[in-house]
């Protein structure tokens, strides 16, 4: 099947990862594209990005990472992409991982699969703090939505054409992993999770520090309640 792929990665202060990353993924998916949407890292992620053969696109770091995706979602329907696939910039999600995803995928026509640490034997897990905002997010995206996600704060994510095509056109659209969830079964679309073995972090310390945390897990908790009464469904627009 011959698909156009589009890897979406939101990167800052990422360089000396970022390299191992685009260079798997010339390695696992040879004929896809790359947009890294940088932001304004002060070290050199955009002329490493560059020189690896990405696009960059470089926006304020104060958009964080739903700007990011917001921005590959755009980029892929003015394009005409047919997959994008989202993955973290310090090397926690191998390509080779997201190809056996890509396959089932593919093999079950799904708008939204979800890569998950939770259903097999990660070589990563989140610590305490962290593990327990996921399950409180996942029991309220179950309560409210009814829609059972495991890996609701996952950073890998697979989207057919029609579910970034709808996303990219609406204008009040905020991006965030729980989110996307969320709109995505309301409006009907098929989202599925499969197993990735996450890896720890290659190098370098996340910017994902203890205030980043609690802001993180209220947002998503805001994400669930007020996303609820908010959105039509795919064929009623």
């Amino acid at each position: 099947m011959n698909q156009k792929i589009l890897f979406v990665i939101a990167a800052l202060n990422e360089e000396k990862n970022i390299t191992y990353v685009l260079t798997d993924i010339k390695k696992y998916f040879p004929s896809s594209k790359v947009l890294v949407v940088d932001g304004c890292s002060k070290d050199k992620t955009v002329d490493v990005s560059i020189e690896a053969g990405a696009n960059v696109i470089e926006v304020s770091k104060y958009f964080g990472i739903g700007g990011a995706v917001e921005a590959g979602m755009l980029y892929a329907s003015k394009n005409n992409f047919d997959i994008l696939i989202r993955i973290d910039a310090d090397g926690q999600h191998e390509p080779q991982e997201v190809l056996k995803l890509l396959e089932e995928f593919n093999r079950e026509k799904i708008d939204l699969m979800i890569g998950s640490r939770f259903l097999g034997d990660s070589d990563y897990q989140p610590n305490l703090l962290r593990s327990s905002a996921i399950n409180l997010i996942s029991w309220l995206m179950k309560f409210c939505y009814g829609v059972k996600i495991s890996d609701c704060t996952s950073g890998c994510h697979l989207y057919s054409k029609r579910l970034f095509s709808f996303f990219s056109k609406d204008i009040n659209f905020n991006y965030s992993e729980v989110s996307v969830v969320c709109l995505s079964h309301k409006a009907g679309f098929k989202i599925k999770e499969g197993f990735i073995n996450m890896q720890e972090r290659k190098m370098g310390v996340s910017s994902f520090g203890l205030k980043n945390a609690f802001f993180y897990v209220f947002r998503n908790i805001v994400d669930v309640i007020f996303t609820m009464p908010l959105r039509l469904k795919r064929d009623e627009l």
